[in-house]
């Protein structure tokens, strides 16, 4: 008796046993991470608004620019202060950030060590995406990112390639290896290879102007935003290739990618996609338009291809064609005609990086140029205020020149382009108004004993200050600045698709330039910055309208009307597209 009383009591204890460890087993099995934070959590993470956000927050956490971020710190930061979660992960959903905010349940959940180590293993995060059915095949029925949002996050990853032969794009497909991915027949042959990425002023405007990254190559070489590219992989058949940079900036990250499935596969007849390139003039410019199909031996090479209906013009080759959620799906590698785009799938990308060796040779450092030098001279009574640049992206540096002394103005050694130095200055003294006069100077390679001195000199009769290089007078590269503010009419006129607006500028001022539809719907708003006084009428300073909305979507022939705004200034004209 006894010892079957000692029986049952060894029983009842391997049953306690078992059911304390029954959470975290599956009949018998060991459960995953991932399958141990579904359980824990599912109630929370199957909530009708945190569903909503959840595909986009989880495919921004498993990116390998953010990964770095997720450790144990950081993410308990972030619960206390939700706040400074764009800081780590500039394109998190907006909406995740205030739900954090205002969930308390929500900043528990990152405060779970087993959440927090999920989040540090991407494996873990697509598995946790399956069992909230939001992973594999179910990713074909997730909502649609709004286009905007999602050219937000892929305008970082676009750049756009200028060889010795042709121009086209590429997409930043590795940052940590600085590898980019364009197509092949864009860098074949090709014995120069520049790269150039997006740049915003000072304003916080993307300058699209082809011209501006020509004239300002080395400029913009200085600050990482152009670097020299050379190809170590290339596919012919595919039409794809990869291209090593020397450097990048800090703005840019990795186009959005999943190669752990093909995401090509996932997309139906009809859904939209996002074409991303740069044709023409219109650098780092995208359209939607729509998949058909995936056919074989269809691009001219002979390879696989994606079929796209959508706008396809010369420039995008190498461009970028995300889904509907803003993932690569293919490389844009040719189009038949303005209405379908074919590209490259993005499981060719795949298999073309995995050729790449792991560890790569830097490419050697880029070449500095001779450092140049000019003076200015003050010959007036008074203390004279002026600027100075050394080329069109650079901002106008202050400086103050004593009357009789002397400055000497030296370049850091980067190209100057043709035109610059530049030098302006307050034109007309005493009136209370700064009326700019730029000048184009000469400078002299690193001597500063044979440097050009320019004179500043007053005319008194007239309150007029000029500059001199001795008797002579300098050139001017632009006279006063003009009496009133004006819009001016587009050309050409009537167009397509595109048109300049010229305006001028009495004094200096933000500048918005509207384009509405003959019924009055706004179709286009476009937010110039501030800009100083001065004519802006050729194409290098114009405003520019590509005919297109504010989606990116060509608009129909007919008139349309433009309207400066410019402080309490208004003005309208009228214009015509024609088809």
């Amino acid at each position: 008796m006894p010892e079957m009383k000692k029986q049952v009591c060894v029983c009842i204890f391997m049953a306690c046993i078992f059911c304390m460890s029954i959470s975290n087993t599956v009949l018998g099995q060991v459960l995953s991470l991932a399958q141990r934070v579904f359980q824990k959590h599912k109630e929370t993470l199957q909530r009708a608004d945190i569903q909503e956000i959840l595909p986009q927050v989880l495919e921004g956490l498993r990116a390998p620019d953010n990964q770095q971020f997720l450790n144990p710190q950081t993410i308990n930061l972030v619960a206390d202060n939700p706040d400074i979660l764009p800081i780590f992960i500039p394109d998190i959903e907006p909406k995740f950030v205030a739900l954090l905010k205002a969930d308390r349940v929500l900043r528990n959940l990152l405060r779970d060590p087993s959440v927090q180590r999920l989040l540090q293993d991407p494996v873990a995060i697509d598995e946790l995406a399956r069992l909230l059915g939001i992973g594999g095949d179910a990713g074909q029925n997730l909502p649609d990112l709004p286009a905007q949002q999602i050219y937000n996050q892929a305008i970082h990853s676009v750049v756009w390639i200028r060889t010795d032969k042709v121009s086209g794009s590429g997409v930043l497909i590795d940052k940590k290896r600085l590898l980019v991915v364009t197509n092949e027949h864009v860098i074949k042959n090709a014995r120069d290879i520049v790269v150039f990425f997006p740049w915003r002023g000072t304003n916080g405007v993307l300058n699209r102007k082809r011209d501006f990254y020509l004239k300002n190559r080395n400029w913009l070489e200085e600050r990482g935003y152009a670097t020299q590219g050379r190809v170590i992989q290339r596919n012919v058949k595919d039409d794809l290739a990869i291209v090593q940079l020397a450097r990048i900036p800090a703005t840019t990250h990795e186009i959005q990618h999943d190669f752990s499935r093909n995401v090509e596969n996932e997309v139906k007849k009809g859904d939209k996609v996002h074409i991303f390139g740069n044709p023409g003039n219109r650098l780092w410019n995208w359209t939607q338009g729509t998949f058909r199909q995936g056919r074989r031996n269809c691009l001219p090479s002979g390879g696989t291809c994606l079929e796209i209906e959508g706008d396809s013009h010369g420039g995008d080759s190498g461009g970028a064609i995300l889904n509907n959620q803003g993932t690569l799906i293919g490389i844009h590698a040719a189009g038949t005609d303005e209405t379908v785009a074919l590209a490259a799938p993005a499981r060719n990308v795949k298999a073309l990086l995995n050729r790449v060796p792991a560890n790569l040779p830097p490419i050697p450092p880029q070449r500095t140029y001779p450092k140049r030098t000019f003076k200015v001279k003050n010959l007036t009574d008074v203390t004279v205020p002026y600027q100075i640049k050394w080329s069109e992206g650079d901002n106008w540096k202050s400086y103050s020149l004593r009357t009789g002394f002397i400055n000497t103005h030296q370049s850091n050694g980067q190209n100057i382009p043709q035109g610059y130095p530049q030098i302006r200055f307050d034109h007309i003294v005493g009136d209370r108004q700064v009326t700019y006069i730029v000048y184009s100077l000469e400078s002299a390679v690193e001597n500063a004993n044979v440097a050009p001195t320019y004179d500043f000199r007053l005319n008194r009769r007239r309150d007029r200050l000029n500059l001199f290089r001795g008797a002579a007078a300098a050139p001017a590269l632009s006279s006063t600045t003009p009496e009133k503010t004006a819009l001016l009419s587009n050309y050409p006129n009537p167009f397509n698709p595109e048109t300049w607006i010229p305006y001028k500028l009495a004094k200096p001022a933000e500048v918005m330039v509207t384009i509405y539809a003959a019924d009055g719907k706004l179709v286009r708003t476009m937010q110039l910055g501030h800009q100083p006084a001065g004519v802006y009428q050729v194409k290098s300073r114009a405003a520019y309208w590509d005919g297109k909305n504010e989606l990116g979507e060509s608009v129909a022939s007919g008139v349309y009307f433009y309207t400066l705004t410019v402080g309490d200034f208004t003005a309208t004209r009228k214009m015509l597209i024609r088809k």
